[in-house]
This record gives C-alpha cells, structure tokens and sequence, in this order.
C-alpha cells in the first residue's frame, strides 16, 4: 500500500510538473495553470511540519490496539484542528499576493458571487425571498442563481458583524498599503470590475479578513471526520481519519472557497444521523434533521447525502428488536416533521420553498451546462479522475487497498457495509447523472472523508510502529501532494 501509494503520488507530482498531466477537457474546461509557479517556501514548510508534528503526537499516542480515553482524544483532536488551521494558512501565504488575490475572488462574480449578492441585502430575509429571482436572471452569478440561499446569508452575517469592528479593518487596510502595496480604494476598484453589484471601500476592507476567516474556517473539517470514525469504529479511528481529513490536497489547495465549510455543513449531518442510528434516540433524529435543514440550504447538492442515510440505516433497522425498531421509526416520524416544520416557517416568513426552489435549481443548471458545451460522455471519466486527483493519490490508493482486502476476507476490521454500499451508490449516481461537469476535484470535498473511511479502518488496525511510519508517511505525502497542486494550478481565480 506504501510503496504504490507513494509512488502515484511521485508520478503525479511529476507529471502535473511536465505539464503532461490531464487537467480537464480540451476545448471546454481546464484547470488554471499559474503562469510561473510558485516557489515553495516557508508557508509550505510550515503546513507540512503542522501536520507532520500533529501526526507523530497522534500516531505515538495510539499503541497498539489503544483506544485514547475522552479527554485524550480531545486535546489530540484539537492538536489536529490546530496543526489544520496552520496548514491552510501556510499553503495559502505561498501566494504572496494572498492578501490581494483572496479579497478579489471573494467579491469576484466569476469565483463566487455571493459576497456581493449579500451587499444588496436588507435583512437576512431577503436571501431568502428573492432566491427565483436571482435563479432565473441571467446576468447574475451563476453559483449564485443555482445555490440556495446559505452562502448568502453567511457573507452577509460575517458582513454585518466585521463591519462593526473599527480597529480591525483599520488594521486590514493597513495591510493593504504596507504589505501588499496597494489602498483600500485600489482594491475596490479591481473588484468593481469583476463584479456586476457596487462595492464600496468599506466594503472592500471588510473583504480581506472575509477571506482569511473562510480561508480557515474548512480546517472545521475534523470534526465530523473525526466523530464518523468514531462511531462507526472508535475513536482511535476517528483521530486517524480527522487527520486523513485535515490533509486532503483538495482542502489545502482551494482558498479562499466556500466547499470546505459545506463539506463541514454536509459531514455533520451525516455524523448525527449516524450516532442516531447508533442509540435510537428520538431527540438524536431531529439533530440530524436540523443538520439536514442546514445543509440542504448551503448546497442542494447535499441532497445526495440522503440517499445514503437511508442505505445505511435500512441494515441497522433490519437488524434491530421490535422495541429498538418502534424507536427508530418514532425517531424517523419526528425527524421528518421537523424537517417539515423548519421548512415550513422559512415559507411563512420569507416565501422560501425548498421544494419549489430544488428544481428550479436543477432546471438553471441543465442550461448552463447545455450553454457551456461540457460533454457528457467526456466528462464521465474526467469527473472520476479529477476527484481522485484530489483526493490524493496516496489516499485514493489506500483506500482502495482497504477495500479489496476487505472483499478478500483479510484480518482487516469489518468495514461498515452500508456506509460503503452507500458511498459507493452516491458516487456512482453523481458520475452517471453528469450533474456536474468540471471542478469535481473542488466540489466533491464532502464526498472525500467519507471515501477515505476504509483507509482510516485499515490503518487504525496496525502496530503501533507500523502506524506511526506508515500513517505519518500518508500523511505528509498528502500535504506535500496539496502543495505541489497549489504551486502549480491557480486555486480559486478571480478573472
């Protein structure tokens, strides 16, 4: 598994250096390269020396077998958030421009969108009462006309409560001049060309620490990452598979982006379905449909997801006792009222209708999709390749590995057959249904932990010595992978 896993990523790493690595479909849509490619230095030591550091301290407190207790897991857990937290910000400061190129693809039309959408707003209503306005007019966004209103509303919220911090916007426009050369009124005229909505100079500051609170807060990530394996397996494999999360090449490499939070959003609720499965629990259902309720108005994309709580709970069901059975059921009953009922009240106070909303999402992106030119049949496989590009050739390969000596009946733990079957289900409906053509490799995020879960499983049954060698190997591999990526492709422009 090492050695395959480590020289895919060699070979990739190569050839993404040769220029010979495929980066989309000629023709229709590619991957930016960077006209001169970064020269990797102290921001990308410092990301790999976070996660190589929070590796060790993980890897050489699980001996063999060892499961941490709570508090051990805890403040190993943030030793991850933390060692997270400092990656993205290091690959991202490889850019020395960062600070200029950030602010802009956040009020970027073509990069974004919604940050300048949520300059027009009154009230937090309004995202939600106009949303079919916004989706059938053409001149707008069009991330902005085919997502629902989260992204929105969390720009304007973030908006709102930077705008009215003085000292720290007075310290961003400093900034500005000092370190990058360039007033406040400079940056808003740059972003006023990209950009249909007026942007103001405050509005301009407010963007630059905007882009560094979304640029960190994908490091979140860990969390569910972690509470999946943990209820799935334990939490020695929750610690390995929120590390496995943590150095995703896709989540270093796209800043500033709004799919590491909805990856956040999207692994959470699938970690509260999961533990209400696990204690049939009526309360724990409607968490998770809370969950759901939130997730579904950051990406109607999410909305996959629910195809695999349902396999994944029918064995669980199928399994259970008359009297665990009647509490899953009344468990399901309240989680599908209160889903009613959230959506409900967004009806009666905005006019917003998931329901409604849903296909006329769907209905906009067959057009810009048809618009585009994007093949389907070329883009089946693309899609595939691009999510494990990103992925992580290592990882992609351990899991696979995982998997196969699962099927061959090795002494590897049980891997969780629903969640598989379902995983495996979503992705294949995703491929087939060509629903998105391009740009999986970002876009797909939420879909990653969950396809590295085997990897996690399979490590998490190894010695100690061999985990610590073997698991930090992965580890960094995936880092070093997420910066090659990032000195070679342009993550998120704003042209």
């Amino acid at each position: 598994m090492a050695g395959v896993g480590a020289g895919a990523t060699a070979l990739a790493a190569v050839l993404l250096w040769l220029d010979w690595l495929p980066l989309g479909v000629a023709g229709q849509w590619v991957w930016l390269r960077r006209g001169v490619a970064l020269a990797v230095g102290l921001g990308a030591a410092v990301a790999v020396g976070a996660v190589l550091v929070a590796a060790v301290i993980v890897f050489r407190s699980l001996g063999a077998g060892r499961i941490p207790s709570r508090s051990t897991a805890a403040l190993l857990l943030l030793a991850i958030l933390c060692a997270g937290t400092v990656a993205l910000l290091g690959v991202a400061a490889e850019d020395s421009q960062f600070g200029v190129t950030g602010p802009l693809a956040v009020m970027s039309d073509v990069s974004m969108g919604y940050y300048t959408q949520a300059l027009s707003l009154s009230g937090v209503s309004d995202a939600f009462s106009y949303y079919r306005a916004r989706a059938a007019n053409p001149d707008l966004p069009d991330r902005v006309r085919t997502h629902p209103p989260g992204p929105i509303v969390f720009f304007y919220l973030l908006h709102r409560s930077l705008g009215g911090m003085p000292r720290l916007l007075e310290r961003a426009e400093a900034a500005l001049a000092t370190k990058y050369g360039i007033t406040a009124e400079g940056l808003r005229r740059n972003a006023a060309r990209l950009s249909r909505m007026p942007v103001s100079r405050r509005d301009a500051v407010i963007a630059v620490p905007v882009t560094f609170i979304v640029t960190v807060l994908p490091a979140l990530i860990v969390l569910p990452a972690y509470g999946l394996g943990a209820v799935l397996f334990d939490r020695r494999t929750g610690l390995i598979l929120a590390l496995l999360a943590v150095s995703l090449p896709s989540l270093l490499h796209f800043a500033p982006s709004i799919d590491g939070i909805g990856a956040f959003l999207a692994l959470g609720f699938v970690w509260l379905w999961l533990v209400a499965l696990r204690r049939g629990q009526v309360w724990l259902y409607v968490l998770a449909a809370l969950g759901a309720s939130v997730m579904l108005l950051w990406s109607f994309g999410f909305a996959i997801l629910l195809v695999v709580a349902l396999v994944v709970a029918v064995p669980v069901w199928g399994q259970a006792y008359p009297d665990e059975l009647s509490r899953h059921l009344r468990g399901v009953v309240w989680a599908i009222v209160t889903l009613g009922v959230v959506h409900e009240a967004l009806y009666l106070w905005s006019g917003y209708n998931l329901l409604g909303a849903l296909p006329t999402s769907l209905a906009v992106h067959r057009q810009i999709l048809a618009a585009a030119g994007r093949s389907y049949w070329a883009w089946l496989p693309m899609n595939l390749y691009d999510f494990l590009l990103f992925m992580g050739p290592a990882l992609a390969v351990s899991s696979a590995v995982a998997v196969a000596s699962g099927l061959a009946g090795r002494r590897w733990p049980a891997l969780p057959q629903g969640l598989v079957v379902g995983v495996l289900i979503m992705l294949a409906v995703l491929l087939i249904s060509g629903s998105t053509r391009a740009e999986v490799g970002r876009i797909w995020l939420f879909l990653m932990p969950l396809v590295a879960v085997p990897a996690a499983a399979y490590l998490a049954a190894l010695s100690r010595g061999r985990l610590l060698v073997l698991g930090t190997g992965l580890v960094v591999l995936q880092v070093l992978f997420g910066v090659a990526l990032h000195a070679t492709l342009v993550p998120v422009s704003p042209f």
